[in-house]
C-alpha cells in the first residue's frame, strides 16, 4: 500500500485504553521512523493527551474532535469566534438544569445518560440549528455546526501539502476521517458502523491493529 499522508485517531486507536491509553513502545518506534505525514485526530484537549511523545511524532494534531489544529508550535482555533457566546449559554442552562457537562476549549461532552435533556434544552433555547452532535462510544459531543474531524483534517492536509491518505480510527467520530480517506482502517476493537465502512479491518485491536497495518506500507 502506499499514502502520502496517515491520519489516526488516538484513543483505542494507537493508544490502548489497557495501558492508560499510552502507545505501545513498538508502535511509538515505528510512528517516529514512518516517512509519510502524519496527523493525529483526537477528540481530547491538548492538554488532556496522556502520552506527550504525540508533540514529537506527529507533524499535525487536529484536537477538540476538529476544531483546533496544532502544528509548528502553533494553535489555531478554527470556528468562528462566536462560537464561544454560544457554548457559554449551553453551559450556564445546563447547569440550571442540573445537566452535568464537561468541555474544552471548544466542545461540550458530557455521558449519554444526559442525551435526550441536552437535546430538549437546545431545543427549548433554539440553539439546534447552531450544533452538530458527534459520539464516541459512552458520551456524545457537541460542536459548531458542521464541524467535525473530517473538517479539521482537510484543513492541516491543505498546509502540510496533498496526497494519498490513510485514515485508521475505532468509533462513529471517525466516520468524517474516513469520508476523506483513499484507504479506511478500522482497528480490530472497532464499533460495527465503522467497519462496515472500512476497506481493512485490522485483526488486532488498539496500537496492535495500527502497528499491523503500517507494516505494510511502502
Amino acid at each position: 500500500m502506499k499514502v502520502e499522508i496517515i491520519v489516526m485517531d488516538y484513543d483505542r486507536t494507537i493508544a490502548d485504553e489497557e495501558n492508560n491509553f499510552m502507545i505501545n513502545s513498538e508502535l511509538k518506534i515505528l510512528l517516529e521512523n514512518l516517512p509519510q505525514k502524519k496527523i493525529l485526530a483526537t477528540g481530547r484537549a491538548l492538554e488532556n493527551i496522556p502520552d506527550k511523545i504525540v508533540f514529537e511524532i506527529f507533524d499535525a494534531l487536529v484536537l477538540e474532535n476538529g476544531t483546533i489544529i496544532m502544528m509548528n508550535g502553533n494553535k489555531e482555533v478554527l470556528p468562528d469566534k462566536k462560537w464561544y457566546n454560544i457554548k457559554d449559554l449551553i453551559i450556564e442552562r445546563a447547569k440550571k438544569e442540573n445537566i452535568d457537562l464537561m468541555y474544552g476549549e471548544i466542545i461540550i461532552f458530557g455521558s449519554m445518560k444526559y442525551y435526550e435533556a441536552v437535546v430538549e434544552l437546545l431545543k427549548k433555547n433554539g440553539m439546534l440549528k447552531e450544533i452538530h452532535f458527534d459520539f464516541n462510544r459512552n458520551i456524545f459531543i457537541i460542536l459548531p455546526k458542521d464541524w467535525n474531524k473530517g473538517r479539521g483534517v482537510k484543513i492541516a492536509i491543505e498546509r502540510l501539502g496533498n496526497g494519498r491518505i490513510m485514515a485508521i480510527g475505532d468509533d462513529i467520530n471517525d466516520i468524517p476521517l474516513f469520508e476523506i480517506a483513499d484507504i479506511k482502517v478500522a482497528v480490530g476493537n472497532a464499533i460495527t458502523e465503522l467497519k462496515r465502512r472500512a476497506d481493512i479491518i485490522c485483526e488486532e485491536k488498539n496500537g496492535r491493529g495500527v502497528l499491523q497495518i503500517l507494516k505494510k506500507l511502502r
